[in-house]
Formats: C-alpha cells, sequence, structure tokens
C-alpha cells in the first residue's frame, strides 16, 4: 500500500463516525452525498493522516425523481488523524472549516471539531467520539454553538454478545434545508432520526443468543427523542417525552434457525412508535409480527415471508398485511412477488396516499455486470413515510411500470 495518496475529483469523505463530516452514497436509499475536490492521504507507522477540501453536492431520489437538494459554492477543508500506535487503542482528532456564500462576512465561517477513543481488549471493546459545533446564525447573526457525543460499548463471546450505545446531539446537524454535511448515526436501526440532530439524545440496547448452533435470538430496545429540560437527564434518556415533543422508540425481536444446512426460518416481532415524526400525525405505532422461510436448491433458492401490519394513527386502527415470493440465483437474477393490502382507509389517509387497498407487485433484478444492475418493476407501491441512516423521504403511491439501472464507475 502506498504511504502517500492523493486524489482529485468527486469522493465521500466520512471521519471518525460522521459528527464532524459524513458526505456518503446509500446506493439503496439512492442519496448521494459528496465533494469534489482534492483528497490526501498519508500514511505512516500505524497513523493516517487525510487532507481534503472540496465543493459539496447532494443528489436525493424523491417523488419518483432525482433531485439536487444541495450543489452551492460552499468550500468544505478538513484534515483528520487516526492512530493505532499503542495496542489494542485508538484515537483521531479531526477539524472542518465550512465557508458559505451566506455567511454574513467571510470571518463568519463554521467549524466542526472533535475528537475519539477506542478500546478492544479480548471480548470487550468501546468508542467514544465528541464533536464541537461553532458557527454563526444565518440572517440574524450572533454566536452559535452545539456539541455531540457518541458513545458505544460492547461484550461478545461465543454464543451471547451484548451493545450498548448513547448519543447527545445538541445543534450537532450542520447544513441548509433537507441536508447536512455531517450526518450522526441515529440509535434507530430503521433508520429514523427525530431532527437529524440538531436537538436529539438516546440509547440503543442489543443483546443476540445462540444457545444452540442451529438457533439464534436478537433483542433490540432503542430510542432517540427531544431533549426535554424539565426531566433528569436519566430520564431524557430512557424515557419517551409528552405528546407535544417529538421521539421514536423501536423494538425487536427475531429469532433464527437452521434445521438443515440448506433451510433457514425466521420468526420475529417488530415495533416502532412514532411521535411527531410524520406530517399530520401525533403519535403511530405499528406492531409486526412475521415469517420468513427460505431454502437453497444450490443453483438457485426460493423464499417466502408473510408479515402482518397492526397500526394505530391517534384514534384509528387498521392493519396492513403482507406476502411475499421470491426466487433467485446468487449474481444472476432474483424474482419477486409481492402482494400487499389495507383492510381499511382511514378517511385522513385519503388525501395523502389515496384510497388504494391493494398493492400487487412484481420486480425483476438482473446482475447485468458486477457493476450494473436492471431492476423493472411492474405492479403498484404504496408509498409513505421511507427512512435510511436518519434521512428520510415521502414516496408518493406508484401504480406502472419502473426501470432502474444503477451503474457503478
Amino acid at each position: 500500500m502506498d504511504p502517500v495518496n492523493f486524489l482529485y475529483g468527486r469522493f465521500y469523505p466520512t471521519l471518525g463516525r460522521g459528527l464532524v463530516l459524513n458526505q456518503f452514497l446509500d446506493e439503496d436509499f439512492r442519496n448521494d452525498n459528496s465533494l469534489f475536490g482534492i483528497r490526501a492521504d498519508i500514511k505512516y507507522f500505524k497513523s493516517q493522516l487525510t487532507l481534503l477540501a472540496g465543493k459539496p453536492r447532494n443528489i436525493f431520489f424523491e417523488e419518483n425523481l432525482y433531485k439536487i437538494k444541495n450543489d452551492t459554492t460552499d468550500q468544505i477543508r478538513g484534515i483528520n488523524l487516526e492512530s493505532r500506535l499503542i495496542p489494542k487503542l485508538n484515537f483521531g482528532a479531526r477539524y472542518v472549516r465550512v465557508n458559505r456564500s451566506i455567511d454574513l462576512t467571510p470571518k463568519a465561517f463554521t467549524e466542526l471539531f472533535g475528537g475519539n477513543l477506542g478500546f478492544r481488549c479480548g471480548p470487550f471493546e468501546s468508542y467514544v467520539e465528541y464533536a464541537k459545533h461553532l458557527g454563526c446564525h444565518p440572517v440574524i447573526g450572533g454566536r452559535l454553538k452545539g456539541d455531540g457525543l457518541l458513545a458505544t460499548t460492547g461484550f461478545s463471546i461465543p454464543g451471547f454478545g451484548i451493545s450498548l450505545q448513547y448519543v447527545d446531539y445538541d445543534t450537532t446537524g450542520f447544513g441548509g434545508a433537507g441536508y447536512r454535511y455531517n450526518e450522526p448515526p441515529t440509535p434507530i436501526k430503521s433508520g429514523i432520526s427525530v431532527n437529524r440532530c440538531l436537538d436529539e439524545i438516546g440509547y440503543g440496547i442489543s443483546i443476540s443468543l445462540s444457545p444452540l448452533d442451529f438457533l439464534s435470538i436478537e433483542l433490540e430496545n432503542n430510542k432517540t427523542t427531544q431533549h426535554d429540560t424539565n426531566e433528569t437527564w436519566i430520564n431524557q434518556t430512557l424515557k419517551m417525552p409528552g405528546q407535544e415533543m417529538a421521539g421514536v422508540l423501536e423494538q425487536t425481536l427475531k429469532i433464527k434457525t437452521n434445521p438443515t444446512i440448506d433451510l433457514e426460518i425466521t420468526v420475529g416481532l417488530d415495533r416502532l412508535i412514532k411521535q411527531q415524526i410524520e406530517l399530520g400525525i401525533n403519535r403511530k405505532t405499528e406492531t409486526k409480527p412475521y415469517g420468513d422461510i427460505s431454502y437453497n436448491f444450490g443453483p438457485f433458492y426460493i423464499e417466502a415471508e408473510y408479515e402482518h401490519n397492526l397500526i394505530r394513527c391517534d384514534t384509528s386502527d387498521f392493519y396492513e398485511p403482507c406476502f411475499t415470493l421470491g426466487i433467485g440465483r446468487p449474481e444472476l437474477f432474483i424474482l419477486t412477488l409481492r402482494y400487499e393490502w389495507r383492510n381499511r382507509v382511514p378517511g385522513w389517509l385519503v388525501p395523502k396516499l389515496g384510497n388504494e387497498k391493494a398493492w400487487p407487485l412484481a420486480e425483476l433484478s438482473l446482475d447485468l455486470t458486477n457493476r450494473h444492475n436492471l431492476r423493472i418493476r411492474v405492479g403498484g407501491e404504496k408509498g409513505g413515510l421511507v427512512c435510511s441512516g436518519g434521512v428520510c423521504r415521502f414516496e408518493e403511491p406508484f401504480k406502472g411500470v419502473k426501470m432502474v439501472l444503477t451503474s457503478i464507475f
């Protein structure tokens, strides 16, 4: 590996875990955050120094169209140091400066800086990262300050593992309307964030058990909410806030067994509470039991899944079952047939998603080469809120034919 590397063009830098700078490509969610400029990586004696400068761009898929959410003249410059000089210990430090055309003066730039410390010894590992945000309020001026803290720890031995995560973001997220230059992690595995790290506090707990070679059990309890200054720190972290504040609670149970080497059976239960997350809904609770069975025939596999989503939105109750059947040959094709329906349509839902009750869908995914994939969809999609990595979008209902070609260059 070369000790010094230079790159000129478009790249996706993530410093640490993203509290200071996180420009990434999410192919499945179709969210492209990049920098165009220059980057230099210098590696020496178990350490790496990164220097970068560039102009940001965000392309986002929304309402069945690819839209440029951000293509400004903003300039991002940064320096990052990661080192493993001490055995079992890694540490890092970073600094990012952002100059924007909307800054009141050239001296009213934004700074994001911080560091991390990680430790790993046998079955135990721990990681802490802190970030500081210094800037100016747009238009009105005045100093703007923020802090961000991410802490994770885990313990794993054969047959048992546990991981804990704590986040506290106070004016940490930075960017513009609909985009961020730093995208700190959310503890919610389904990808929901309350306000993309402007005002969030939460935790995540994950436990995995494998009492038998062919059986595994996973449990998760994750939460993130706005800060409530009327509550103690421990209550802010653990409790859902009052109805006037936003929050997300996610709980999952998954049991997976492999009776034979080719057969896999999975059953589970997901529960998700979203409070003031979806527009026009104060509190939405989804309880979804599901089952999945797949069998590998060698050259191809077949998979069947059924889920039954019980939904309560404020005072409305309804359910949305879904059956999926898939057959495929790895690295060649996947054919998926899906039928999703809703038992009734509450009146308030009609303006948002229409009055449809059923959505049959067929999808063919073809791997043309190892860098090109073609997806063809025929049927209907119910739409709704979709999230990934703390970023959410509202997808409109769709009926017809879709073709998506994905290429990596």
